[in-house]
């Protein structure tokens, strides 16, 4: 059987018929083609939305460290401004006898105690009790400073990693690199123009500790034991 076109052709049924199939069988494979990619694009959509929302909870997690130190500082520093206010009370009397916070060294000199030193001097259970996590690891790494650290023109040194690797063998666990930053940036803090932060040509962070600030800590260190006041936390 044929159908007879308008210019007087005949054209067989059955290629019409198979015309037909080729046609349905070419948008059939087209649409599967459209519907692979569609189904691709989604799932690295997917993929992306996942990242996104580990980024954000990790960045949530850190945010809460964050606000944790910054809440135990608050409390530290009314403790502290409280016990400095009381400190200078009880020492008004004793000026004239030539009593002060600073240290003798053997020239005769005096040098102001840093806060680091102070740090430094206190127990183990007092540093549990007024001292946050980082600022507690920053105390052990000033203790450790002359075993782990790299003497330098500047003082003696220790780097990110070093000091990544000493916190993370203490505690049995790998410390973040956030919180190492975070160590540093107490050590800094703590030890005034004495510890200072620097980057170096290789791109390396490291914590520079003056000569100085280093044997006074290892003497403060020394003479802690038999001390009976408790230093002053700044």
């Amino acid at each position: 059987m044929s159908i007879t076109s308008n210019s007087g052709i005949q054209i067989p049924n059955d290629s019409l018929e198979q015309a037909g199939k080729s046609t349905l069988i070419q948008i059939i494979n087209q649409l599967t083609t459209e519907l692979s990619s569609v189904k691709s694009e989604l799932s690295d959509a997917r993929d992306d939305t996942d990242r996104l929302s580990r980024k954000v909870a990790k960045t949530k997690a850190e945010l809460s460290d964050v606000r944790d130190d910054t809440d135990r500082v608050s409390k530290e520093l009314a403790d502290t401004n409280s016990r400095v206010s009381d400190l200078e009370d009880n020492t008004d009397g004793t000026q004239s006898s030539g009593s002060d916070d600073s240290t003798d060294n053997p020239n005769g000199e005096h040098t102001q105690s840093t806060p680091l030193e102070q740090v430094c001097a206190l127990s183990e259970d007092e540093s549990q009790e007024h001292l946050t996590a980082n600022q507690s690891r920053a105390r052990k790494v000033a203790l450790r400073i002359q075993e782990y650290g790299k003497s330098v023109p500047a003082g003696v040194a220790i780097t990110s990693s070093r000091m990544r690797d000493f916190l993370s063998g203490l505690e049995d666990k790998r410390i973040h690199r956030q919180t190492i930053q975070r160590v540093m940036d107490f050590l800094e803090r703590f030890g005034d123009e004495h510890v200072n932060k620097k980057q170096t040509r290789s791109g390396k962070t490291v914590v520079v500790f003056s000569e100085s600030v280093v044997e006074r800590v290892t003497s403060v260190v020394t003479q802690s034991e038999s001390t009976t006041v408790t230093p002053t936390i700044l």
